[in-house]
């Protein structure tokens, strides 16, 4: 089913389709990277809930019948039938080595995680250079593939669009319960119980040290448990925001 799409509509539509969205942070990016006061989405009245943020690296895993892609944030990397097979970044023999389970789905499903720990990132660190973990932070389903027909430029407008209120997603994403009841064998990044109090930066600054002084993946001994922040998100994901420190650090220095 996956290696048909794959040979009908090419890779490069395939990564097209399933990369995840770009995420804005939550006030506006200024000049020397400094926030400004204004936010990048209107967020009134919009229940949203944080996981931690985790820096490593962002991967996919492209789930159709018994058939599955691997891929990075840019680009895909392995067909489970060796129809290609590339080791970038170490993700495909990372997440063979860490089991991760791979469902068989009836429709296209998308999973995004992180793989982080090891050598993946510069922070690293943060959660131990000894090993390697992964957590999945979203899920989404492709109900309709007609969406292929289209052209790469047209699919990649559809899957986000930056407006003057935000970046609108074409993707259908899964709600908290789904995720977590259709697929109880993933290990999920951590809920972070967050407020985001007046929205200013100091309060956010703040706040970001009382809700998540330390990440909560650590994974072994020698991590210096640094965490890089919380990603905002509401149920349906029209909004989706990430808040790291090291932006509200840098501008309130």
């Amino acid at each position: 089913m996956l290696k048909e799409l794959v040979l009908k509509f090419g890779k490069l539509k395939i990564n097209t389709l399933t990369k995840y969205p770009s995420i804005l942070t939550l006030h506006q990016l200024g000049e020397k990277g400094k926030l400004k006061s204004e936010l990048t989405t209107p967020i009134e009245n919009e229940v949203l809930y944080a996981t931690e943020k985790i820096d490593g690296t962002n991967t996919r895993i492209i789930c159709f019948g018994d058939e599955y892609l691997i891929g990075a944030r840019e680009f895909v990397l392995h067909h489970s039938d060796d129809l290609y097979f590339d080791n970038s970044q170490g993700i495909v023999e990372g997440i063979r080595n860490l089991r991760v389970p791979i469902p068989k789905t009836e429709l296209l499903t998308v999973i995004y995680g992180e793989f982080f720990g090891g050598k993946t990132s510069a922070n690293a660190k943060c959660y131990g250079q000894d090993k390697n973990g992964f957590r999945v932070f979203d899920i989404a389903v492709y109900n309709d593939l007609s969406i292929l027909e289209l052209s790469q430029e047209e699919i990649s407008r559809w899957r986000e669009r930056e407006t003057e209120v935000g970046i609108t997603y074409g993707q259908n994403f899964l709600t908290r319960f789904e995720m977590l009841s259709k697929f109880p064998d993933f290990d999920f990044v951590p809920q972070v119980e967050f407020d985001l109090g007046d929205l200013s930066h100091k309060t956010i600054l703040e706040n970001l040290k009382l809700f998540i002084p330390l990440t909560k993946v650590a994974l072994s001994d020698s991590a210096t448990k640094r965490a890089e922040g919380v990603v905002l998100r509401n149920e349906s994901r029209s909004k989706i925001l990430k808040v790291r420190f090291e932006d509200y650090e840098r501008t309130l220095r």
